[in-house]
């Protein structure tokens, strides 16, 4: 299990990819803590969200878009 940091995206960047709204906080069974590169809020805790195949952004409850960073 690791912390990320996720990075923000601005709107211009969107190009069409799905915004999942992260609520207060989402909660897996397993995998990686995400935390919003804006503010630093726990976005999602023990999920596997590196193993997603999907490229969604994730919106934090202060309004920031994110992304899962390549390098992580």
């Amino acid at each position: 299990m690791a912390d990320i940091v996720l990075k923000v995206v601005a709107e211009a960047y969107i190009n069409g990819r799905e915004i999942m709204d992260t609520g207060v906080a989402m909660i897996g069974l397993g995998g990686d803590n995400a935390f919003c590169g804006s503010c630093g809020r726990e976005m999602m805790h023990e999920m596997p969200i590196k193993a997603m195949l999907v490229n969604l952004l994730y919106q934090c409850s202060c309004g920031a878009l994110n992304e899962v960073p390549h390098d992580s």
